[in-house]
């Protein structure tokens, strides 16, 4: 009787504590520019430090550019760690200073010339990102789909 008792205390003791830890959780809430930057560039988490953007198509001045079926192969990798390279070897850095804008500094492999760009961002969701090229006469965008 003793034996059983001891038992059924200790498993009691043990579901106290386990439903304690479990209620008692933080949860971390996620600030919207936190979740713009994982949209951008992955988590940092497991396998999800980084995500790939495919350019889809490209506004001037709102009428939609024709792309060669190189520019249709262009790709833009924004990894979670701050940095970015794209399909033309280029290099760089990104971030996010506030909720809408994206700012780079790249450095083109052929030429090693940095240039450094900011953009707008119109929309960012887990299919596509699309980005205005801020400082300029002319309104450019670009509209990249993921190709994870």
């Amino acid at each position: 009787m003793f034996y059983k008792n001891l038992s059924f205390k200790k498993c009691l003791c043990l579901l106290t504590i386990v439903f304690i830890f479990q209620f008692c959780k933080k949860n971390v809430v996620t600030t919207d520019l936190d979740f713009r930057k994982q949209l951008l560039a992955g988590s940092g988490t497991f396998q999800n430090v980084e995500n790939n953007w495919k350019l889809d198509s490209t506004y001037i001045n709102g009428v939609a550019v024709v792309l060669t079926p190189y520019q249709k192969t262009f790709v833009k990798t924004f990894m979670h760690n701050g940095l970015v390279r794209d399909s033309e070897l280029n290099t760089g850095t990104w971030e996010l200073p506030v909720l809408n804008t994206l700012k780079e500094k790249i450095r083109y492999s052929a030429s090693s010339k940095i240039d450094s760009f900011s953009y707008e961002i119109l929309i960012i969701n887990t299919a596509q990102l699309k980005l205005k090229l801020n400082n300029t006469t002319i309104k450019t965008e670009y509209l990249f789909k993921i190709a994870n």
